[in-house]
């Protein structure tokens, strides 16, 4: 209100009224305007789909007693897709003599002009009319005008008629296959086991965390004495982290054997790609989606040494990826579903302001949703992003599959349990029942 008087908007520095509001508010604060209705009207114009940019044209109307109407449209000048187009239209409405109200120019200029829809307006339209006409349907002139214009726009876009252009498919070439090896993936690592009881692996990938950590000094240890083993980096980099984690890797380097890195985004892969990285071998995790030859071509130009295969591919693409380098498959493992920079457990576990790591007790947290499935969640309190996992476990069939190296992905199970699950790989055969899942293998994408 103004002066004890509603108005519909107020002007700068005018000293206003406001009505009854809701909410912690008191004399003296600050009121921020989010939205102008005004403002929002005027723009929502501009992607309301409707043409904005017009072509304009002059028309001609011929009106005739007991003659057909006849509408000749041309642009009103050399548009550079729109040279020599025009549009003659004889239509089917015959004028009759008037016994009283007959037609008059301005009122055949006003059914013209409604082009609001279409990308066309009139500039100019010229009447040739003849006296007391009468036309039995004044919405006839609206169809003419519709079907004007349509001829107009289709004789434009035949000027943009594609030519299909015959691409002959690249060929790639095909490495050959020797005896399937097996990687291991400690997605979880636990300092009471004892992993040199681990056997039959061939390559051990660990989280990049647990090296800038000395509790699991002698875990990686046990790990690196016995196979080679790779730092897997993190899918996500904070800011923060993003700032120690190559003086975590330096470490890790400087004090133990380390073969080579996983890295799942684009950004990291370049990231160490570096000088003083370029003797150690990458591979691409899943993350990075592969799906076709061509971005395994891409990555074995740049330095790749080993590419891991989407899990939503099924058994027929996979057969169909041909690849100079290696080629790796999750062939058992929960997978992660997806990662939030947000700890769910905070304010449950009443970690904030300050967090005691309650996380790395040995509870396991889940998410339960309406069918009762259990999906697993695994804070890293490093980097204050939360990991959900996959209620099931996928175990899929692979000894058909055209692949170097067979992934076991771990995350709860034990040494003994480890185990088992690489000699049951290692055997070519897999899981089945309840808690397992055969995931895309045999489904399309």
């Amino acid at each position: 209100m103004f002066q004890d008087k509603n108005i519909p908007f107020a002007c700068d520095n005018q000293i206003i009224t406001i009505g009854r509001m809701k909410g912690n508010i008191s004399p003296g604060d600050r009121i921020f305007k989010v939205s102008n209705r005004v403002l929002s009207d005027e723009t929502r114009f501009t992607y309301s789909g409707k043409e904005i940019k017009k072509v304009k044209l002059n028309c001609k109307i011929t009106v005739k007693n007991g003659t057909p109407i006849s509408v000749f449209v041309k642009p009103d000048k050399e548009y550079e897709h729109y040279k020599n187009v025009s549009v003659t239209l004889n239509s089917k409405v015959i004028p009759i003599e008037a016994i009283n109200s007959p037609i008059t120019k301005e009122r055949i200029i006003n059914q013209f002009s409604k082009t609001s829809d279409t990308p066309f307006e009139f500039s100019k339209i010229d009447i040739d009319l003849d006296e007391n006409l009468y036309i039995p349907k004044i919405s006839a002139l609206n169809s003419i005008r519709r079907e004007v214009l349509s001829k107009l726009e289709e004789l434009v876009c035949l000027k943009f008629t594609r030519v299909p252009i015959q691409v002959k498919p690249k060929t790639f070439e095909e490495k050959p296959h020797g005896d399937i090896k097996l990687s291991l993936y400690l997605t979880v690592l636990n300092d009471t086991y004892d992993y040199s009881k681990l056997e039959n692996v061939d390559r051990v990938y660990i989280p990049l965390k647990y090296f800038a950590s000395a509790k699991y000094k002698t875990c990686i240890k046990d790990i690196n004495n016995k196979f080679d083993t790779y730092i897997y980096m993190p899918s996500i980099l904070t800011p923060n982290y993003s700032n120690i984690y190559g003086n975590i890797v330096n470490e890790a380097l400087e004090n133990y054997n380390i073969s080579g890195f996983v890295s799942s985004n684009v950004s990291a892969l370049f990231d160490m790609k570096k000088n003083e990285y370029k003797k150690y071998d990458f591979i691409v995790g899943y993350g990075m989606n592969i799906f076709n030859d061509y971005s395994i071509n891409e990555l074995s130009r740049i330095g790749v040494d080993t590419v891991t295969l989407s899990p939503e591919l099924n058994k027929s693409d996979i057969l169909k990826i041909h690849s100079n380098i290696d080629k790796e498959l999750i062939v058992y493992g929960r997978l992660k579903l997806m990662s939030t920079k947000y700890c769910f457990l905070g304010e449950s576990n009443l970690c904030y302001p300050t967090c005691k790591v309650r996380c790395k007790l040995d509870s396991k947290y889940y998410l339960k949703d309406r069918m009762g499935f259990k999906f697993r969640v695994i804070p890293d309190n490093s980097q204050t992003v939360t990991s959900i996992y996959n209620s099931k476990i996928l175990s899929i069939d692979f000894k058909d599959l055209n692949i170097d190296y067979a992934r076991v992905d771990i995350l709860d199970e034990n040494i003994s349990e480890i185990n088992h699950v690489i000699n049951t790989i290692r055997n070519k055969k897999h899981f089945k029942g309840q808690d397992y899942t055969s995931g895309h293998i045999s489904r399309n994408v």
